[in-house]
């Protein structure tokens, strides 16, 4: 019996990483490319981070340090123009990562992260993350992957911005935020209208008046989507739909 005393605390903690292994690969499509190996190395590097809502994680050029696997909550990255607006670049949510650019960022950072809500976070040094890089030719491949998909949505929002009109490209991000018929977007008026490249009073009328219209209808929190083939329409932009006369006022779902 007392010889085996020592062993336990080992094999708790085996079990404990195991587990913790186990629930990355289940929530990250990045982290469910490593190898059994590759993870036990990973998880004993990481560290936990929590976020208030609206604390930055990190500013433009800041060093950059740690790269971050959201276990929770959501943040959006942006960059502040030189006449001080804000224009959104992404939304990050349960299971992303953030911080990831540094790949391509020279060491400093080229964007701002602030979390949304309460949001927590697993955190690994760049340094760390750099090695694991090099060690595994499919976690080198799935950033690859990512930073793809991340560079082609927002190279979608910026052909949107000059090609749709405003009530298209709010329709988009409506159904871009489905989580089934139900929107949560936990974005302000004000981050919208910086997402779409248009004013906090267009979002606002839109919004009124896509209630108006029975496309999506207000929800604790979010919206549901009413008729889909109709937003879809709108998103498209085969229906334009005008923010200077909302029909009355309606309940919002969305914080001004």
């Amino acid at each position: 019996m007392t010889s085996e005393m020592p062993g336990r605390p080992a094999r708790g903690h085996q079990a404990l990483q195991r587990s913790i292994a186990w629930y990355l690969r289940q929530l990250s499509r990045v982290m469910n490319v490593l190898s059994d190996d590759e993870l036990d190395r990973l998880v004993p590097l990481l560290t936990e981070r929590r976020f208030r809502p609206r604390q930055v994680i990190f500013s433009t050029g800041d060093p950059a340090e740690r790269v971050y696997l959201l276990l929770k909550g959501r943040v959006k990255i942006y960059q502040v123009a030189e006449n001080g607006k804000e224009i959104i670049l992404d939304l990050v949510g349960r299971g992303g990562i953030v911080g990831d650019m540094a790949i391509v960022e020279g060491g400093e950072r080229i964007a701002c992260a602030q979390a949304i809500h309460e949001t927590v976070a697993v955190s690994i040094s760049w340094e760390d993350f750099s090695h694991l890089l090099q060690q595994s030719p499919r976690l080198g491949f799935a950033m690859a992957e990512l930073m793809a998909r991340r560079l082609a949505g927002m190279q979608r929002t910026f052909m949107n911005m000059v090609s749709k009109p405003v009530s298209a490209r709010l329709a988009d991000v409506l159904l871009n935020s489905q989580d089934g018929a139900v929107v949560h977007l936990g974005l302000t008026h004000q981050e919208l209208a910086q997402t779409i490249g248009t004013s906090r009073e267009t979002v606002t009328a839109l919004l009124s008046r896509f209630v108006t219209m029975g496309v999506i209808a207000p929800l604790a929190g979010g919206y549901q989507v009413a008729d889909p083939a109709l937003l879809r329409l709108i998103a498209r932009g085969e229906i334009q739909v005008s923010p200077r006369h909302p029909a009355g006022s309606q309940p919002s779902a969305v914080a001004p």
